[in-house]
């Protein structure tokens, strides 16, 4: 759902609470981002050797990698 996320965003950066929102969570309340972004990043990086996404000072997250949403 983080891909996904990221991948439809209208803009290039993605917020934390937009993120957050888009796993169905409570932006005010939770705190697993951080750790959940983490584990999806390895594992990209253990699978292509390459990131997936960078996260912006202040801003929130965005890909680096051309990603195909899907519905």
């Amino acid at each position: 759902m983080l891909i996904n996320t990221l991948a439809h965003s209208s803009v290039r950066i993605c917020s934390k609470q937009e993120l957050i929102a888009g796993i169905n969570k409570d932006p005010q309340s939770y705190s697993g981002l951080e750790m959940s972004l983490s584990r999806l990043q390895k594992k990209f990086r253990d699978a292509f050797k390459e990131r997936l996404f960078r996260s912006v000072r202040n801003r929130g997250y965005c890909l680096v990698q051309d990603v195909k949403a899907s519905n």
